[in-house]
């Protein structure tokens, strides 16, 4: 019996000495790791520091080139106001096409009519209206849409004794001539063709017309001039 308690004794003090061995190295653990995080920390800071040195670097490197870009648009600029003198030179003054405060004058390209506020191009082949209206589409415009009856009889004297397709045609749904703008015919300046049957679309001979839109008729197209 006095063995047994002298037997747990001892085993009791070996595991209290074993636990007091290792202690030591636990202790040494801590050290070392909070050498570890300086470490780490220096070398953050360096980072930045050769980031914010890499960053003053592409600035000044930057700041010459925005220079010559300036400069570079500076001249664009002056290219520019020098080929626009040059087409007021040959254009403008040939046409007298100025605006009131003679600074800007509207032009239209080869082969279009200036008049007023608007480009006219005219036909010489034939096509149905809605193809007609597709080929003013292919040309930056759109059937001609008439205004006034002084934009008519300058389109008379365009038309003469031919049939052109307008940008006018017959809305089946509300029996209504309606311009491809989405505005009704003005009545008061223009009388209403008389409503036929299928599909009606007008043109113009002398006066407002109405035909068939699968007739081949040539066509005037319109867009706005180029202001110079």
């Amino acid at each position: 019996m006095a063995e047994d308690i002298l037997y747990a004794d001892i085993k009791f003090t070996s595991q209290t000495g074993s636990s007091s061995l290792h202690s030591p190295s636990q202790q040494l653990a801590a050290p070392q790791h909070s050498h570890w995080i300086q470490i780490a920390l220096w070398a953050a800071c360096i980072g930045n520091v050769i980031l914010v040195i890499a960053v003053i670097v592409l600035a000044l490197q930057v700041e010459p080139e925005k220079e010559k870009i300036v400069l570079n648009n500076g001249g664009c600029s002056a290219s520019t106001d020098k080929f626009q003198a040059f087409l007021r030179l040959n254009f403008c003054n040939q046409n007298q096409n100025r605006s009131s405060d003679n600074s800007t004058c509207k032009v239209c390209p080869l082969q279009w009519q200036l008049h007023r506020d608007k480009c006219y191009w005219s036909s010489e082949n034939i096509k149905s209206w809605n193809e007609s209206q597709r080929d003013c589409s292919t040309r930056d415009s759109q059937l001609l849409v008439i205004q006034d009856k002084e934009e008519l009889d300058f389109i008379e004297s365009i038309t003469k004794n031919s049939k052109y397709w307008i940008g006018l045609s017959l809305l089946k749904s509300k029996k209504k001539w309606m311009w491809i703008t989405g505005f009704q015919l003005d009545q008061s300046l223009f009388p209403e063709p008389n409503y036929a049957e299928g599909n009606s679309c007008a043109a113009i001979r002398y006066k407002i017309i109405y035909e068939r839109c699968s007739t081949a008729l040539r066509w005037i197209c319109q867009k706005g001039p180029l202001l110079l």
